[in-house]
C-alpha cells in the first residue's frame, strides 16, 4: 500500500512492463472472483461474517485496481498533465466506498438481531465451509502470487498488495474457522464479522490518507493514532492502548506458536487440502444427523420416497440430495384462523375491551376482510372471525400429498364459513344462534376434511366474534337502540296485562266460590233441620210425657232466658220485689 502513489519507480522496460499488467489482471481477476464467490455462499448461507469477507475482498480488489491503474497511468499516460491525479481520484473513491462499506459491516453487528449471526447447520454450511477452503488457496496462492512478482520485477506496489491479499487470507481463515465453529453450534460470527469489519474499515482508511497524499495533502501515519489525540486525552489513550496490550498479547503470542507461516503452508499443502476434503466430507455426512422432538414424527426420504416414521430421539439419513426428513407435529393442537390473523411476536399493548368499532389495523390481531366478510341468510352483511383447532393424524399424507396442507384447510375453513353463514339470519348469528352456528360448522367441515387426504382431524371449531361491518355500526347501533326501546314498550304493556288478569280473574273466582260454599252451607244447614225435626217427631208420641215436659221447659227457657228469678220459700216475708232490689238475710 504505502507504494501504490510511489513515483520513483519508473521503469520503461516492455517486458516488464506487461509482466506487471499481466499480474495486475491477474490479481484483479482472482479478487473478482473471491468476491463473487463470497458474496454467493453469505447468499445462500444468510452469513453477515461471508457477507464481510467478501466486502474485505473488495478491499483487495480496490488496491488491485489502483495499483494497476498506477501502473498503466505512469507507462502510457504519463505525458499528459492531469494524467497523474488519475490515480489518486480512483484511490480516494475506491477508499470511500470501502470506508462506508466497513461502517455498513460494524453497524449490522449492532442492528441485527441474534438470529442473524446464528448459523443454521446444513449443506448450504457445508458448501459455504467448502467455498471459503477454496477462496483461502486462492487468497495464499495469490499472496506468493503477487510477493514472487514484486521481488523478480523489484515491485514495491505488488510486494504491498500481498501483503493485503496475505491479510485477505487471514480474514477468509478466521470465516473459515467460524462456519467450522458455528457448524458444532458455537457462534461466534457476531464477533468475527465485526473484526473483519475494522479490517476493512483499515484498508479503506490508509487508502483513503495515501490518496490524500498523493495530492500533496500530508498527514502523519494513520497506524500512529496517538498524534490525532489532544493533548489532554493522550494519557487516557496510553492507558488505553496497555490495557489492550495486556489483553491481547497472550493471544498474539498464542498465533505466534501456531505453525501459519507460509513456508509451512507450503510445505503442507497437499495434506493440508487432502484434511480439508475429509473435513469437508465428514462434515456433509453429519447433516444426516437429526432429532425428533417428544412431540413430532419425523418422515424419512430416500429418493423422494417414504421409508421409515420415525419416533422420538435421535436418528440418520442419507444426506441431502441423497436422503432427507420431515419433522411433523403430530402431538400438537394447531389452529387456522378465518377472518383475522394472530401476530404471535407482537409486542405493546392491547385495549382492555374490544368494540364493534376497532378496526383491527394493527396489534396482535389484524383483520382479514375478504374473510371475515359474508352475506347473511336475510341478505344482510356481516363481520364474523372463526377459529378451528385440528391435528395430524396422517403425517405421511400431512407432509407428501399437499404443498402446505395448513393453508389448504384454511381455504376450504373460510369456504365453509360463508357457505354455512349464508343460511342463518343476522339477528341469530349476534345473539341466540351462535352456538348453532358453531356446531353447524364443525360438523361440515369434518366431514369435508374426511374426504380430502389432508392427514387432519379437526377438533373444534369456535365463533370468536360477530357484528356488523365496521362501515354500519353506528346505524346499526341506532337500529338496534330503537329494537330495544320497542321491546321494553312491550314488555312493559305485557307485564301491565299479566298483573291485571290475574287479579281479575282471582277476584271473580274468590266470589264464585264464595257464592257456592254459602248455598252448600245453607242446603246443609235446612237438611239439618228437616232432619232433626224428623227424629223428633218420631220419637214424640213414643214418649209423650217425656216430650210434653221437655217443650215446657223449653218453652220456660226460651220466655225466661232473659229476666231474673227468685226462688222463694213458702214462709217468705214478701211474695213481691222490684227487679234491682237487694234481698238482705233478714228478709229471706
Amino acid at each position: 500500500m504505502d507504494s501504490i502513489i510511489d513515483h520513483s519507480e519508473q521503469d520503461t522496460s516492455g517486458g516488464r512492463l506487461k509482466a506487471l499488467v499481466k499480474a495486475s489482471l491477474i490479481a484483479v481477476s482472482a479478487d473478482i472472483f473471491l468476491i463473487i464467490l463470497k458474496a454467493v455462499l453469505a447468499k445462500i448461507t444468510g452469513s453477515a461474517v461471508l457477507l464481510a469477507d467478501a466486502w474485505h475482498s473488495g478491499g483487495d480488489f480496490a488496491v488491485s485496481f489502483t495499483v494497476l491503474l498506477s501502473i498503466l497511468i505512469r507507462h502510457k499516460l504519463s505525458h499528459i498533465p492531469w494524467a497523474k491525479h488519475a490515480e489518486g481520484i480512483v484511490a480516494l473513491l475506491i477508499s470511500l466506498v470501502l470506508i462506508l462499506g466497513s461502517l455498513r459491516v460494524v453497524s449490522s453487528v449492532f442492528s441485527r438481531e441474534a438470529e442473524g449471526f446464528t448459523l443454521q447447520c446444513g449443506i448450504p454450511l457445508v458448501i459455504a465451509i467448502l467455498g471459503i477452503s477454496a477462496a483461502c488457496v486462492v487468497a495464499f496462492e495469490m499472496y506468493r502470487y503477487k510477493k514472487r512478482i514484486g521481488e523478480r520485477y523489484k515491485s514495491i506496489a505488488f510486494l504491498a498488495e500481498s501483503d493485503h491479499t496475505h491479510s485477505d487470507y487471514f480474514s477468509s481463515f478466521g470465516v473459515f474457522l467460524t462456519l467450522i465453529i458455528g457448524y458444532f453450534g458455537i457462534h461466534i460470527e457476531r464477533i468475527t464479522t465485526f473484526f473483519v469489519g475494522i479490517l476493512i474499515f483499515r484498508i479503506g482508511a490508509l487508502l483513503f490518507f495515501k490518496a490524500l497524499n498523493f495530492f500533496g495533502i500530508n498527514f502523519k501515519s494513520i497506524n500512529n493514532l496517538s498524534s490525532f489525540i489532544p493533548s489532554g486525552l493522550s494519557g487516557t489513550y496510553k492507558r488505553i492502548s496497555v490495557l489492550f496490550g495486556i489483553i491481547f498479547s497472550p493471544i498474539k503470542r498464542l498465533f505466534e506458536k501456531i505453525p501459519l507461516t507460509e513456508k509451512w503452508i507450503a510445505a503442507h499443502k497437499k495434506i493440508i487440502i487432502f484434511s480439508t476434503i475429509i473435513l469437508v466430507l465428514l462434515l456433509y455426512l453429519g447433516t444426516g444427523f437429526y432429532s425428533v422432538m417428544p412431540y413430532q414424527t419425523g418422515v424419512e426420504l430416500l429418493f423422494g420416497r417414504v421409508i421409515e416414521l420415525n419416533a422420538p430421539g435421535a436418528h440418520f439419513h442419507a444426506p441431502q440430495p441423497f436422503g432427507n426428513n420431515i419433522k411433523v407435529d403430530t402431538e400438537v393442537y394447531a389452529r387456522v384462523e378465518c377472518g383475522y390473523r394472530t401476530v404471535w411476536d407482537f409486542i405493546g399493548k392491547e385495549p382492555e375491551a374490544y368494540l364493534w368499532e376497532y378496526t383491527h389495523s394493527k396489534g396482535r390481531y389484524i383483520k382479514v376482510t375478504e374473510e371475515s366478510i359474508s352475506i347473511t341468510g336475510d341478505e344482510n352483511l356481516i363481520d364474523a372471525n372463526f377459529l378451528c383447532y385440528y391435528k395430524i393424524t396422517d403425517p405421511v399424507q400431512y407432509a407428501m400429498n399437499n404443498e402446505n396442507a395448513h393453508e389448504l384447510l384454511r381455504s376450504v375453513f373460510c369456504a365453509k364459513v360463508h357457505n354455512i353463514i349464508g343460511q342463518y339470519h343476522l339477528d341469530s348469528l349476534l345473539t341466540t344462534g351462535r352456538r348453532t352456528v358453531q356446531d353447524h360448522i364443525f360438523e361440515d367441515l369434518r366431514k369435508t376434511v374426511n374426504m380430502i387426504p389432508l392427514g387432519l382431524e379437526i377438533i373444534s371449531v369456535y365463533l370468536e366474534e360477530t357484528h356488523p361491518p365496521l362501515e354500519v355500526v353506528p346505524q346499526y347501533r341506532a337500529v338496534a337502540s330503537a329494537r330495544e326501546r320497542k321491546n321494553e314498550i312491550i314488555h312493559q304493556a305485557s307485564a301491565y296485562s299479566n298483573d291485571l288478569l290475574p287479579v281479575t280473574r282471582g277476584k271473580a273466582e274468590s266470589q264464585i266460590l264464595m257464592a257456592e260454599a254459602e248455598a252448600v252451607e245453607k242446603r246443609n244447614k235446612a237438611a239439618g233441620e228437616a232432619a232433626a225435626f224428623i227424629n223428633m217427631q218420631k220419637y214424640f208420641g213414643r214418649y209423650s210425657a217425656v216430650q210434653r215436659n221437655r217443650l215446657w221447659w223449653e218453652s220456660i227457657e226460651k220466655n225466661l232466658s232473659d229476666k231474673s228469678l227468685y226462688l222463694l220459700p213458702e214462709n217468705a216475708k214478701k211474695r213481691f220485689y222490684p227487679a234491682d232490689a237487694k234481698l238482705g238475710v233478714d228478709e229471706e
